[in-house]
C-alpha cells in the first residue's frame, strides 16, 4: 500500500479518469416569455368574429366591406354609453333621484307618451323674501323685487347677491423721465394700512388695493362706503310716518284681524319734464302791424298772440 503521502499525486494522476466516467450535467434551459401584447388598435380581425379581440373591444371595419366575402378590420375598444331607461312622462318612478322622464317623441292623443330617464342639472338656490326685510339673504345679499309691487300686499322678491365696488387702484409712483403727473379729478385717495381707519374721513373704510399676505401689512385706499337707503317703518293702512309719495307697503305676511307691519315704499312715478315757456321776440314796436301775422305789440314788444 502505498504512503498517504503519495495519495495526493495518485488523484492528480486518475482525475481524468473520473470526469471522464460521470454523466454529463443538464445544460440550463432557456426561459419561456410570452410575446408582448400588439399595440392599441393593431388586432387584425374579421367582422363578426370578435376571438381575437380583448374583452370589451370589438372588431370594427378597415375597409369597404363586400357582401359574401369576408372583410377584415381592427379590434377597438368602442365606448359603451350610459344605459338608457324607458319610461312614460309624468311618471318618474324608474328613474333615479337626479333624473325626470323627459319626452323622446311627438305625443298622440290616447297613447302613452314615451321618453327617457335623463338627468337635468341642479338650478342655482332661490331665497325667497319680503322687500324691506333681509332677514332670509345671506350677509352679502339683499331682497331685490322680483314682481310690480300692489298696494295692501306684500313686495315679494329673492335674495340676489350685490355687487362689491372695485377698489382704487394704488397710487404709482412717478418714474424717472421727463413725464410729468397731471391732476384729471379733484378727489384724492387717502392712503391707508387694512385694520386702521384712522386716516380715513367719516364714513370711509380703508378697502385694500393689493392682494393681502397674511401676517404682512397691507396697503390700501379710504373708499367711502355707499349709505342703505332709510327703510321708516309702519302700519299697513296708517301712512302717516310716510313722506306724501310713499304708502306703506307690507313687509310680512299679514293676518286678518292683527296689525300688519310694512315700510315706506315710493310710489311716485318719474318727475315730468316742464315744458320750457316761449319767450317773447323781443322786437320793438309801436303798432301791432309791425310785429306781423298772429302776433301783436304788447308793451313796446312784439310777443302776444291774438
Amino acid at each position: 500500500m502505498p504512503p498517504l503521502t503519495h495519495l495526493p499525486y495518485l488523484l492528480l494522476l486518475f482525475s481524468p479518469l473520473i470526469h471522464a466516467s460521470l454523466p454529463p450535467s443538464p445544460s440550463p434551459s432557456p426561459p419561456t416569455t410570452s410575446p408582448p401584447p400588439l399595440p392599441k388598435y393593431t388586432h387584425p380581425c374579421t367582422i363578426g368574429d370578435n376571438a381575437p379581440c380583448p374583452t370589451s373591444w370589438t372588431c370594427t371595419p378597415t375597409q369597404i366591406c363586400t357582401s359574401g366575402l369576408p372583410c377584415g378590420g381592427l379590434c377597438i375598444d368602442i365606448f359603451t354609453p350610459p344605459p338608457v331607461i324607458p319610461c312614460t312622462v309624468g311618471s318618474d318612478a324608474p328613474c333615479v333621484p337626479r333624473s325626470i322622464c323627459t319626452p323622446t317623441q311627438i305625443s298622440t292623443p290616447g297613447l302613452p307618451w314615451l321618453g327617457q330617464c335623463i338627468e337635468t342639472p341642479s338650478p342655482p338656490s332661490v331665497t325667497p323674501c319680503t322687500v324691506g326685510s333681509d332677514a332670509p339673504c345671506l350677509p352679502s345679499s339683499t331682497c331685490t323685487p322680483t314682481q310690480i309691487s300692489t298696494p295692501g300686499q306684500p313686495w315679494l322678491g329673492q335674495c340676489i347677491a350685490t355687487p362689491t365696488a372695485t377698489p382704487t387702484p394704488p397710487p404709482t409712483s412717478p418714474s424717472p423721465s421727463t413725464s410729468t403727473c397731471t391732476l384729471t379729478s379733484t378727489s384724492v385717495s387717502t392712503i391707508c394700512t387694512i385694520g386702521n381707519n384712522s386716516p380715513c374721513s367719516a364714513g370711509s373704510t380703508c378697502t385694500p388695493t393689493q392682494a393681502c399676505t397674511s401676517d404682512v401689512p397691507c396697503g390700501g385706499a379710504c373708499i367711502a362706503t355707499p349709505t342703505p337707503p332709510v327703510v321708516t317703518p309702519c302700519t299697513v293702512g296708517d301712512d302717516a310716518p310716510c313722506v306724501p309719495s310713499a304708502v306703506c307697503t307690507p313687509t310680512e305676511t299679514c293676518v286678518s284681524g292683527l296689525p300688519c307691519g310694512g315700510a315706506c315704499i315710493s310710489t311716485a312715478g318719474p318727475t315730468p319734464t316742464p315744458t320750457p315757456t316761449p319767450t317773447p321776440s323781443g322786437k320793438r314796436c309801436k303798432k301791432h302791424r309791425e310785429c306781423g301775422r298772429g302776433r301783436k305789440c304788447v308793451g313796446g314788444v312784439c310777443g302776444g298772440k291774438w
